[in-house]
């Protein structure tokens, strides 16, 4: 694992939330804003600034309750925490960037464009939790209340989600990486072990994810334990500006980390496409005056 390109630390305010962030590329590049999934942080996200090039600025926040950002005890619901994004993308002062959201941040992704579709040039979502939402069974909120305290537990929950990294002696800094992501999710809020998850049993977007007309990718690893093939064919229907979905193989859950450089080079083809139809599907959708606007 390749981690040596030089990437800045910095803090955000925004009236909800102080962020931290972390950051690759030429500040006047293309703007891409990463979001991590639920026990992630930014640092997930180094492998892939490594495989991106100069010409594009990708920010990674810890999001509420994790890594170096605040951890208040409240305000992990989907739709708080796409407010505490919009309040992120209003502090950066950008105008239009690309999206790409992993796991859980999938859906706060999706509940942020139902209401800022405009600032958002693509959407590429990376092993998303499924647009209707997941129900989790009283056994897991027993297995995540547990992880507070059994750092064994945590480890091996992390390790399932990118079984094809390996993480052992013969590859050291492998292993430092992967031991340093265990500790991020050790120090997160109390409150973000089990209420994103709670909230995502309770959140469905299904519905209203025919609004979503924007150029979106979607990227799956065909090892995936957590999202499973049909789950997501289902958000493939569910939004018309996905025009297809991009199967890794031989990864899991964790493409920013299994496979960095085919994830790039994935968002890159995508980024390089021709949207003529898409705006003739935005402008069908909401009408001329709104698209040009």
């Amino acid at each position: 694992m390749t981690l040596d390109r030089p990437s800045a630390e910095f803090y955000v305010e925004t009236p909800l939330l102080r962020f931290f962030c972390r950051s690759s590329g030429a500040e006047d590049g293309i703007p891409l804003l990463l979001l991590h999934g639920n026990f992630g942080t930014s640092r997930w996200w180094m492998p892939l600034f490594n495989a991106l090039p100069d010409e594009v600025y990708a920010v990674a926040p810890d999001l509420r309750g994790c890594g170096n950002s605040d951890k208040p005890d409240a305000g992990y619901s989907i739709e708080e925490q796409a407010e505490d994004l919009a309040a992120l993308v209003e502090a950066l002062r950008w105008e239009g960037f690309h999206l790409m959201a992993h796991s859980t941040s999938g859906a706060i992704a999706v509940e942020y464009l139902l209401t800022h579709a405009h600032d958002v040039e693509t959407l590429t979502l990376v092993d998303p939790a499924p647009v209707e939402g997941v129900f989790t069974p009283l056994d897991g909120y027993l297995l995540l209340e547990q992880m507070k305290e059994d750092r064994g537990l945590l480890r091996e929950a992390l390790r399932m989600l990118m079984p094809t990294v390996p993480i052992d002696s013969a590859h050291p800094e492998t292993l430092r990486f992967f031991e340093q992501l265990v500790d991020d999710a050790s120090r997160m809020a109390p409150a973000a072990f089990t209420e994103v998850t709670r909230s995502l049993a309770q959140w469905n977007r299904f519905g209203d994810a025919r609004l979503l007309t924007l150029p979106t990718l979607l990227i799956w690893g065909e090892r995936d334990m957590l999202v499973d093939r049909s789950t997501i064919t289902r958000t493939l229907i569910a939004i018309p500006g996905a025009n297809n979905l991009e199967v890794l193989r031989n990864v899991g859950h964790s493409p920013m980390i299994e496979a960095p450089v085919a994830l790039a080079n994935r968002w890159l083809d995508f980024l390089l496409n021709d949207y003529d139809a898409y705006d003739e599907l935005r402008r069908s959708a909401y009408g001329d005056s709104e698209t040009t606007a």
